[in-house]
């Protein structure tokens, strides 16, 4: 077991490197000038001049070759170059961004996990019921619609209910505070961003859970169970449970 967890870690190696190669030339074949955009995207009268000299600070002066190396011999200190935006670390950029990106997954992991397992477990035990067909369509529709589009549906409708409710629009707080120091606006924060991965997430969750319940339900041991009168909240969750878990 330690030996199959340690060869899975290994493989994340040149999966890591793959993305990142593939990242970095996707940057460059791109269409346009990330300097050019970046200095006259307000329509400002830069200079060549001043153009050039930001292409050398950022390094794009270099030829590609020379550029992709500095970037691999980069990767292994952990080093990922300039932000071609910004002109920052692009270390530094991330580690400014894990704690909120961090606090999201955790917070979409745990609502999936709410919304998925009842609801997927409902589903297999109202099988072909109108309760089975509405958590199917739920879970199509997490899996169908894109998330960008689900947080900006989720925006308008807090906005709408809110103002309904209380007469004025209520609006998240766009400034970061940490969950340590003001637990309520940290919250208000991430939490439709959570819901909003949380619930595609689920989706998938959900369908993994109800076939898995399913195929468990009709082994034989669940129904030796019911045949010796054990009740049905017990075979669900001390028998059908844990190994519907195992499966999924």
């Amino acid at each position: 077991m330690v030996w199959y967890v340690i060869r899975r870690l290994l493989l994340v190696i040149p999966t890591l490197v793959g993305v990142a190669i593939a990242v970095f030339f996707l940057i460059r074949v791109m269409p346009g000038d990330v300097v050019v955009v970046k200095l006259r995207a307000d329509g400002a009268a830069v200079s060549e001049e001043t153009i050039q000299a930001e292409r050398k600070r950022l390094g794009l002066d270099k030829p590609l070759y020379e550029q992709f190396g500095e970037y691999m011999l980069g990767l292994p200190r952990l080093d990922l170059g300039k932000s071609l935006w910004t002109g920052e670390s692009v270390t530094k950029e991330i580690a400014l961004r894990m704690p909120v990106s961090f606090q999201i997954a955790i917070m979409a992991g745990l609502i999936a996990v709410l919304i998925a397992i009842p609801l997927g477990t409902i589903s297999a035990l109202r099988e072909n019921s109108w309760l089975d067909h509405m958590v199917r369509v739920l879970a199509i529709a997490g899996i169908a619609t894109p998330s960008f589009w689900l947080g900006i549906m989720s925006l308008i409708l807090v906005l709408n209910i809110s103002a309904i409710v209380t007469g004025k629009p209520w609006l998240p707080p766009i400034d970061y505070v940490s969950f340590w120091q003001d637990p309520l606006r940290n919250l208000s924060m991430v939490l439709l961003p959570a819901i909003t991965v949380g619930y595609r997430y689920s989706a998938v969750t959900m369908r993994l859970t109800r076939s898995a319940m399913l195929e468990v339900l009709r082994e034989d041991y669940i129904r030796t169970a019911r045949a010796k009168g054990l009740l049905e909240q017990i075979i669900i969750n001390r028998h059908a449970l844990k190994s519907a878990f195992l499966s999924a």
